[in-house]
């Protein structure tokens, strides 16, 4: 074989592996499959107008006067960066600055700071632990995946004909999360 045939051989070998190991790292780091992706999508649209539907949400605030955002996950945090970006280009809601922190599920489990509320970036995260969270952060808990509202979560979203925000008024009741009643007349309840 002459030398040349080997370096293109070679330089093929190496640009095969080279592929080979991108499209590994995509699907490493995407950690959504395409309905939870555009789950994702809508509720990174619609979670500031569910927040921005929470009564007192003035209350809220930090001593610095910004409503303190978490963007929760479990295992990797690419998606979360996302979601956190998303949200910091909004800026305010209701004219209150906004202080948007990604944070481990683990980490949010033992943190006791005052939130103004908790987007979940993670599927699967349990509903014994959004709801804890709900409760002993007094806190709306917004997570776009379904089956979580009726775990745990606070609020989320509900596909059928019609996107609406999807709220678990119970839940809410329990975690001292009270919603303007314009925004319950629109919401799909959980009861």
């Amino acid at each position: 074989m002459p030398p040349s045939a080997g370096i293109k051989r070679r330089c093929l070998v190496a640009a095969l592996l080279l592929c080979l190991g991108l499209v590994a790292t995509h699907a490493w780091t995407q950690s959504l499959w395409q309905e939870e992706e555009q789950r994702f999508r809508v509720g990174l649209k619609l979670f500031p107008a569910v927040l921005g539907a929470v009564e007192d949400l003035e209350d809220r605030r930090a001593t610095d006067g910004k409503l303190e955002i978490r963007v929760v996950y479990e295992g990797s945090d690419t998606v979360a960066r996302e979601a956190a970006s998303a949200l910091r280009g909004i800026g305010r809601i209701r004219e209150i600055p906004l202080n948007v922190q990604i944070l481990s599920a683990e980490a949010l489990d033992a943190d006791d700071s005052l939130l103004g509320g908790i987007f979940v970036a993670s599927v699967d995260l349990g509903g014994k632990r959004l709801r804890l969270w709900s409760e002993r952060h007094r806190v709306l808990v917004f997570s776009p995946f379904a089956g979580d509202v009726e775990a745990g979560a606070v609020a989320g979203i509900h596909v059928a004909d019609h996107i609406l925000p999807f709220v678990n008024l119970p839940l809410a009741q329990r975690a001292e999360v009270r919603f303007k009643p314009f925004f319950l007349k629109v919401a799909r309840r959980y009861e």
